[in-house]
This record gives structure tokens, C-alpha cells and sequence, in this order.
């Protein structure tokens, strides 16, 4: 499979995940589409903008700080984050992401199935 650049077709999304503001993305991959994988997206947080820290109950997130900066959150704990910069939730914990800078954060998500589930969240 190849997927252009140009074929990629970017969407707003609004207060994800319970957060606030706008987000521009691009879903990479969805499920069945590639062994293991959910989906796959990449995100744009404008300033301002969170994605609500919300519970994976059977499934893992990984996020991958493409550009910018701001604050992660993980089982309720903040810590900063900057490009290049990733973090994993594993089933039965929470995470969310805030861009509290005055530019825009860009990161990578690969949403994927917890091995000891089987079943998707």
C-alpha cells in the first residue's frame, strides 16, 4: 500500500476525548489495514487546545511528539513534552495531552490492541 500526501484528507475535530478546542488531523491507517493496528493519525493541536485524559480499558496508545511542545499526562501525572518525545498508555490506565505553548503541537498516535484482551476498546 502507498498513501500520498495528497491523498491524505485532513478533519477538524473539536474537544477530544472531553478536552477542549480544535484539532487537525489525519487518520494514516485504520483498523484491519495493517496487522496490529487500530489506527494510526497524526494530530495538530492548536494553542490551547487538550485532549481530555481518558481510560484505555483494552487497548494501548503510544503518542510521538512530531513538533512543539507542551504538557503529557499519564495516570494523572503532568510532565513536559517536546518534539521527539513519546510516551505509552497501557491498558487500564489514562492519558491526555494539553498544548499549553503558543504554537502548534503535532504528534503521531498508534492506537493498538492490548495483548492480554483481544478485544478492541
Amino acid at each position: 500500500m502507498i498513501r500520498r500526501h495528497s491523498e491524505q484528507l485532513e478533519t477538524t475535530r473539536t474537544n477530544i476525548r472531553g478536552g477542549v478546542g480544535p484539532a487537525q488531523g489525519v487518520e494514516l491507517l485504520q483498523a484491519g489495514e495493517m496487522a496490529g493496528i487500530l489506527s494510526l493519525g497524526r494530530t495538530t493541536l492548536a494553542p490551547g487546545t487538550t485532549i481530555g485524559e481518558h481510560l484505555h480499558v483494552d487497548t494501548e496508545d503510544l503518542y510521538l511528539i512530531l513538533a512543539g511542545q507542551g504538557t503529557g499526562l499519564l495516570d494523572g501525572e503532568r510532565f513536559p513534552v517536546v518534539a521527539g518525545d513519546l510516551f505509552l498508555v497501557k491498558a487500564g490506565s489514562t492519558h491526555g495531552l494539553i498544548n499549553d505553548s503558543d504554537a502548534p503541537l503535532t504528534f503521531m498516535g498508534v492506537l493498538t490492541q492490548s495483548p492480554s484482551t483481544g478485544e478492541s476498546e
